[in-house]
Protein backbone atom coordinates (compact mmCIF):
# COMPACT_ATOMS: atom_id res chain seq x y z
CA UNK A 1 0.00 0.00 0.00
CA UNK A 2 1.30 3.30 -0.87
CA UNK A 3 2.52 6.07 2.16
CA UNK A 4 1.13 9.60 1.91
CA UNK A 5 4.38 10.11 3.46
CA UNK A 6 5.94 13.30 1.12
CA UNK A 7 9.55 12.00 0.67
CA UNK A 8 12.31 14.89 -0.08
CA UNK A 9 11.96 14.54 -3.95
CA UNK A 10 8.75 15.51 -3.63
CA UNK A 11 8.93 18.42 -1.06
CA UNK A 12 12.05 19.67 -3.22
CA UNK A 13 10.19 19.41 -6.75
CA UNK A 14 7.11 20.83 -5.37
CA UNK A 15 9.67 24.23 -4.36
CA UNK A 16 11.20 23.96 -7.76
CA UNK A 17 7.93 24.36 -9.17
CA UNK A 18 7.43 28.15 -6.70
CA UNK A 19 10.65 28.43 -7.49
CA UNK A 20 9.65 28.40 -11.46
CA UNK A 21 12.69 26.38 -12.19
CA UNK A 22 9.55 23.37 -13.61
CA UNK A 23 8.46 20.50 -11.22
CA UNK A 24 9.84 17.76 -13.49
CA UNK A 25 12.99 19.65 -14.22
CA UNK A 26 15.87 16.44 -13.82
CA UNK A 27 17.96 17.98 -10.86
CA UNK A 28 21.44 17.30 -12.54
CA UNK A 29 19.93 19.50 -15.21
CA UNK A 30 20.02 22.56 -12.86
CA UNK A 31 22.47 25.55 -12.72
CA UNK A 32 24.28 25.51 -9.38
CA UNK A 33 22.74 28.24 -8.49
CA UNK A 34 19.35 26.71 -8.73
CA UNK A 35 20.04 23.53 -6.67
CA UNK A 36 21.46 26.07 -4.13
CA UNK A 37 18.03 27.75 -4.26
CA UNK A 38 16.46 24.67 -3.93
CA UNK A 39 18.35 23.24 -1.21
CA UNK A 40 18.57 26.41 0.98
CA UNK A 41 14.43 26.37 0.89
CA UNK A 42 13.97 23.22 1.86
CA UNK A 43 16.22 23.21 5.02
CA UNK A 44 14.92 26.50 6.02
CA UNK A 45 11.53 24.97 5.50
CA UNK A 46 13.00 22.21 7.96
CA UNK A 47 14.34 24.35 10.42
CA UNK A 48 11.15 26.35 10.71
CA UNK A 49 8.63 23.47 11.14
CA UNK A 50 10.81 21.50 13.70
CA UNK A 51 11.46 24.86 15.77
CA UNK A 52 8.13 26.46 15.19
CA UNK A 53 6.91 30.02 16.08
CA UNK A 54 4.62 30.77 19.14
CA UNK A 55 0.99 30.69 17.79
CA UNK A 56 -1.43 33.32 18.26
CA UNK A 57 -2.10 33.65 22.18
CA UNK A 58 0.24 31.20 23.23
CA UNK A 59 3.43 32.16 24.88
CA UNK A 60 5.89 29.89 23.31
CA UNK A 61 6.74 27.72 20.00
CA UNK A 62 5.26 23.93 20.25
CA UNK A 63 7.15 21.39 21.53
CA UNK A 64 6.91 18.41 18.73
CA UNK A 65 6.19 14.56 20.44
CA UNK A 66 8.27 12.88 17.87
CA UNK A 67 11.45 14.52 18.26
CA UNK A 68 12.39 12.79 21.81
CA UNK A 69 14.70 10.16 21.61
CA UNK A 70 15.84 7.93 24.59
CA UNK A 71 19.61 8.15 25.81
CA UNK A 72 21.50 5.96 27.62
CA UNK A 73 25.35 6.68 29.46
CA UNK A 74 27.51 3.90 31.21
CA UNK A 75 29.90 5.87 33.37
CA UNK A 76 33.38 5.16 34.01
CA UNK A 77 34.56 3.04 37.01
CA UNK A 78 38.01 4.52 38.50
CA UNK A 79 40.69 3.38 36.23
CA UNK A 80 44.17 2.42 37.56
CA UNK A 81 45.61 -0.01 35.38
CA UNK A 82 49.81 -0.01 35.06
CA UNK A 83 51.84 3.43 36.17
CA UNK A 84 52.40 7.13 34.99
CA UNK A 85 55.51 9.04 34.56
CA UNK A 86 54.99 12.83 34.15
CA UNK A 87 57.51 15.36 32.87
CA UNK A 88 55.80 18.87 33.81
CA UNK A 89 52.53 18.74 31.65
CA UNK A 90 53.28 16.09 29.72
CA UNK A 91 51.78 12.12 31.19
CA UNK A 92 52.77 8.86 30.10
CA UNK A 93 51.06 5.51 31.00
CA UNK A 94 52.89 2.06 30.96
CA UNK A 95 52.21 -1.36 32.49
CA UNK A 96 48.33 -2.50 30.82
CA UNK A 97 47.24 1.27 31.14
CA UNK A 98 45.71 3.66 28.32
CA UNK A 99 43.40 6.51 28.03
CA UNK A 100 40.51 5.25 26.32
CA UNK A 101 38.13 7.54 24.40
CA UNK A 102 35.96 8.56 27.07
CA UNK A 103 39.46 10.54 28.84
CA UNK A 104 38.59 14.20 27.76
CA UNK A 105 39.07 17.43 29.74
CA UNK A 106 37.77 17.08 33.46
CA UNK A 107 38.64 13.93 33.55
CA UNK A 108 40.49 14.31 36.79
CA UNK A 109 43.70 12.64 37.66
CA UNK A 110 45.23 11.39 40.88
CA UNK A 111 48.95 10.73 41.96
CA UNK A 112 51.51 11.34 44.66
CA UNK A 113 47.99 12.53 46.82
CA UNK A 114 47.46 15.22 44.23
CA UNK A 115 44.73 15.95 41.89
CA UNK A 116 45.15 17.47 37.88
CA UNK A 117 43.17 17.39 35.57
CA UNK A 118 43.60 15.80 31.42
CA UNK A 119 43.38 19.01 29.94
CA UNK A 120 44.35 16.97 26.23
CA UNK A 121 44.85 13.17 25.55
CA UNK A 122 47.50 12.92 22.63
CA UNK A 123 47.11 9.35 22.11
CA UNK A 124 46.14 5.74 24.10
CA UNK A 125 49.40 6.72 26.21
CA UNK A 126 50.03 9.96 26.41
CA UNK A 127 47.95 13.15 27.78
CA UNK A 128 48.63 16.87 29.34
CA UNK A 129 47.47 17.80 32.76
CA UNK A 130 46.65 21.45 33.90
CA UNK A 131 49.34 22.04 36.09
CA UNK A 132 52.48 19.95 37.02
CA UNK A 133 53.05 17.32 40.04
CA UNK A 134 54.96 19.24 42.80
CA UNK A 135 57.55 16.80 41.50
CA UNK A 136 57.80 14.53 38.54
CA UNK A 137 57.10 11.43 39.02
CA UNK A 138 58.36 8.14 37.91
CA UNK A 139 56.20 4.43 37.26
CA UNK A 140 54.04 5.92 40.02
CA UNK A 141 50.63 4.47 40.56
CA UNK A 142 47.55 6.73 39.89
CA UNK A 143 43.90 6.67 39.59
CA UNK A 144 41.45 8.31 37.01
CA UNK A 145 37.96 9.53 37.88
CA UNK A 146 35.60 10.28 35.21
CA UNK A 147 32.76 12.45 36.06
CA UNK A 148 31.90 14.11 32.90
CA UNK A 149 30.21 12.34 29.64
CA UNK A 150 29.68 13.65 26.17
CA UNK A 151 26.07 13.55 25.07
CA UNK A 152 25.27 12.53 21.81
CA UNK A 153 25.59 14.82 18.41
CA UNK A 154 21.63 15.03 18.15
CA UNK A 155 21.03 16.21 21.62
CA UNK A 156 19.20 19.24 21.59
CA UNK A 157 17.69 19.42 25.35
CA UNK A 158 17.02 17.22 27.85
CA UNK A 159 13.44 15.95 28.99
CA UNK A 160 12.65 15.13 32.45
CA UNK A 161 15.05 13.68 34.68
CA UNK A 162 18.17 11.74 34.40
CA UNK A 163 17.84 8.52 35.62
CA UNK A 164 19.82 5.07 36.83
CA UNK A 165 18.59 1.90 38.01
CA UNK A 166 19.36 0.63 42.10
CA UNK A 167 18.69 -2.45 42.12
CA UNK A 168 14.66 -2.40 41.07
CA UNK A 169 14.17 1.03 41.31
CA UNK A 170 14.93 4.26 39.01
CA UNK A 171 16.24 6.67 41.04
CA UNK A 172 16.53 10.47 40.01
CA UNK A 173 19.29 12.70 39.56
CA UNK A 174 19.03 16.20 40.90
CA UNK A 175 19.87 18.32 37.77
CA UNK A 176 21.74 21.84 38.68
CA UNK A 177 23.66 24.21 36.94
CA UNK A 178 27.11 24.14 36.01
CA UNK A 179 28.56 26.29 38.98
CA UNK A 180 26.51 24.03 41.18
CA UNK A 181 28.92 20.96 40.04
CA UNK A 182 32.39 22.95 40.62
CA UNK A 183 31.12 24.45 43.58
CA UNK A 184 30.23 20.67 44.85
CA UNK A 185 33.82 19.84 43.34
CA UNK A 186 35.32 22.10 45.43
CA UNK A 187 33.76 21.35 48.62
CA UNK A 188 34.66 17.52 48.08
CA UNK A 189 37.58 17.44 45.06
CA UNK A 190 37.75 13.97 44.62
CA UNK A 191 34.98 11.99 46.19
CA UNK A 192 33.47 8.69 44.91
CA UNK A 193 29.78 7.23 45.29
CA UNK A 194 26.78 7.01 43.23
CA UNK A 195 26.09 10.30 41.10
CA UNK A 196 23.52 12.71 42.74
CA UNK A 197 23.95 15.53 40.40
CA UNK A 198 24.00 16.61 37.05
CA UNK A 199 24.37 19.50 34.88
CA UNK A 200 24.17 19.94 31.11
CA UNK A 201 27.18 21.91 29.46
CA UNK A 202 28.04 23.08 26.34
CA UNK A 203 31.29 21.26 25.02
CA UNK A 204 32.42 23.55 22.92
CA UNK A 205 32.11 27.66 22.65
CA UNK A 206 33.08 28.35 19.64
CA UNK A 207 32.53 28.78 15.86
CA UNK A 208 35.44 27.51 14.20
CA UNK A 209 33.73 23.62 14.56
CA UNK A 210 32.85 22.02 11.39
CA UNK A 211 30.51 19.94 13.85
CA UNK A 212 27.30 21.09 15.43
CA UNK A 213 27.10 22.07 19.19
CA UNK A 214 27.89 19.42 21.36
CA UNK A 215 27.49 18.81 25.31
CA UNK A 216 28.31 16.75 28.21
CA UNK A 217 26.84 15.33 31.36
CA UNK A 218 29.03 16.77 34.61
CA UNK A 219 28.13 14.27 37.70
CA UNK A 220 28.85 14.92 41.14
CA UNK A 221 30.23 12.44 42.89
CA UNK A 222 32.23 10.90 40.50
CA UNK A 223 31.41 7.49 39.89
CA UNK A 224 32.69 4.60 41.95
CA UNK A 225 31.72 1.85 39.44
CA UNK A 226 29.83 1.93 36.45
CA UNK A 227 26.06 3.37 36.68
CA UNK A 228 23.43 3.49 33.46
CA UNK A 229 22.00 6.38 33.39
CA UNK A 230 19.04 6.75 31.47
CA UNK A 231 17.61 9.72 29.92
CA UNK A 232 14.80 11.11 27.89
CA UNK A 233 15.31 13.60 25.25
CA UNK A 234 14.99 16.46 22.10
CA UNK A 235 16.48 14.99 18.99
CA UNK A 236 18.37 18.15 16.91
CA UNK A 237 17.37 17.14 13.39
CA UNK A 238 19.97 16.73 10.47
CA UNK A 239 19.43 18.07 7.49
CA UNK A 240 17.72 15.30 4.71
CA UNK A 241 20.18 16.72 2.71
CA UNK A 242 23.98 18.33 1.90
CA UNK A 243 25.29 20.68 -0.73
CA UNK A 244 26.87 17.73 -2.26
CA UNK A 245 23.17 16.13 -2.63
CA UNK A 246 22.47 12.72 -4.36
CA UNK A 247 20.16 11.33 -6.56
CA UNK A 248 20.04 8.59 -2.87
CA UNK A 249 18.63 11.91 -1.24
CA UNK A 250 15.51 11.57 -2.89
CA UNK A 251 13.88 8.54 -0.96
CA UNK A 252 14.65 10.12 2.63
CA UNK A 253 11.58 11.25 4.54
CA UNK A 254 11.38 14.05 7.16
CA UNK A 255 10.67 13.09 10.20
CA UNK A 256 6.98 13.38 11.58
CA UNK A 257 4.70 10.85 9.54
CA UNK A 258 1.93 11.54 6.64
CA UNK A 259 0.56 14.17 8.92
CA UNK A 260 2.58 16.39 9.29
CA UNK A 261 3.83 16.17 5.57
CA UNK A 262 1.76 19.29 4.08
CA UNK A 263 2.65 21.28 7.15
CA UNK A 264 6.48 20.63 6.22
CA UNK A 265 5.60 21.21 2.78
CA UNK A 266 3.83 24.60 3.65
CA UNK A 267 7.02 25.73 5.19
CA UNK A 268 9.12 25.00 3.07
CA UNK A 269 7.09 26.94 0.32
CA UNK A 270 6.42 29.73 2.74
CA UNK A 271 10.20 30.31 2.91
CA UNK A 272 9.91 30.33 -0.88
CA UNK A 273 7.52 32.79 -0.79
CA UNK A 274 9.94 35.05 0.91
CA UNK A 275 12.37 34.61 -1.81
CA UNK A 276 10.10 35.00 -4.69
CA UNK A 277 7.11 36.11 -3.75
CA UNK A 278 7.50 38.68 -1.15
CA UNK A 279 6.28 41.99 -3.00
CA UNK A 280 3.57 40.30 -5.25
CA UNK A 281 1.78 38.23 -2.70
CA UNK A 282 3.08 38.95 0.39
CA UNK A 283 2.13 36.49 3.33
CA UNK A 284 -0.13 34.17 1.49
CA UNK A 285 1.67 30.98 1.43
CA UNK A 286 2.77 32.03 5.45
CA UNK A 287 -1.00 32.61 6.03
CA UNK A 288 -0.92 28.58 4.84
CA UNK A 289 1.74 27.42 6.63
CA UNK A 290 0.33 29.18 10.37
CA UNK A 291 -2.73 27.56 9.12
CA UNK A 292 -1.39 24.15 8.80
CA UNK A 293 1.03 24.01 12.13
CA UNK A 294 -1.97 24.86 14.00
CA UNK A 295 -3.72 21.24 12.57
CA UNK A 296 -0.39 20.13 13.35
CA UNK A 297 0.01 20.88 16.68
CA UNK A 298 -3.88 20.04 17.40
CA UNK A 299 -3.02 17.01 16.16
CA UNK A 300 -0.15 16.02 18.16
CA UNK A 301 -1.51 17.56 21.49
CA UNK A 302 -4.73 15.03 20.98
CA UNK A 303 -2.75 11.91 19.76
CA UNK A 304 0.70 11.97 21.48
CA UNK A 305 -0.47 13.27 25.13
CA UNK A 306 -1.98 11.39 27.61
CA UNK A 307 -4.93 11.57 28.84
CA UNK A 308 -4.85 12.59 32.69
CA UNK A 309 -2.28 14.00 34.46
CA UNK A 310 -2.21 11.56 37.54
CA UNK A 311 -3.66 11.70 40.63
CA UNK A 312 -3.47 15.28 41.92
CA UNK A 313 -3.83 14.95 45.93
CA UNK A 314 -1.55 14.98 49.13
CA UNK A 315 -1.98 11.17 49.63
CA UNK A 316 -3.78 12.49 52.97
CA UNK A 317 -7.13 9.98 52.70
CA UNK A 318 -5.25 7.41 51.99
CA UNK A 319 -6.13 5.87 48.59
CA UNK A 320 -2.53 4.89 47.71
CA UNK A 321 -0.74 4.11 51.00
CA UNK A 322 1.96 2.20 49.38
CA UNK A 323 5.31 4.20 48.92
CA UNK A 324 6.45 2.25 45.50
CA UNK A 325 2.82 2.91 44.03
CA UNK A 326 3.09 6.73 45.15
CA UNK A 327 5.90 7.35 43.22
CA UNK A 328 4.53 6.56 39.65
CA UNK A 329 1.62 9.07 40.83
CA UNK A 330 3.09 11.82 38.95
CA UNK A 331 1.96 15.44 37.49
CA UNK A 332 4.21 16.24 34.40
CA UNK A 333 3.44 19.59 32.58
CA UNK A 334 5.80 21.14 29.85
CA UNK A 335 8.29 18.32 31.04
CA UNK A 336 8.22 19.11 34.51
CA UNK A 337 7.99 16.90 36.99
CA UNK A 338 5.60 17.45 39.72
CA UNK A 339 5.38 14.94 42.32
Amino acid sequence: MASLQLTFKDIRQEVQRYLGFGRTTAWATMTPAQQGDVLSVVNRGFRQFYSPMPLPNESSGHDWSFLRGEGLISTEAPYSTGNITTIGLAVSIAGGGVFDANTHPDTLLIANGEYRKITEVGGATAASIDRAFSANLSSSAYEILDGTYLLPTDFGGLRGSITFRDNSDEIPLRLVNESAIRRLRSDEPVKRGVPEYAAIVPADTNNTSETAQLYKLSLWPYPDKVYDLFYTYTVYVNSLSSDSYAVADDDHVPIGGAYHSETILASCLAIAEQIVDEFNNPGKMQAKFTERLAASISYDRRNMLPDGFGYNGDHSDHIIPDAKRRRIQTVTRNNVLYP
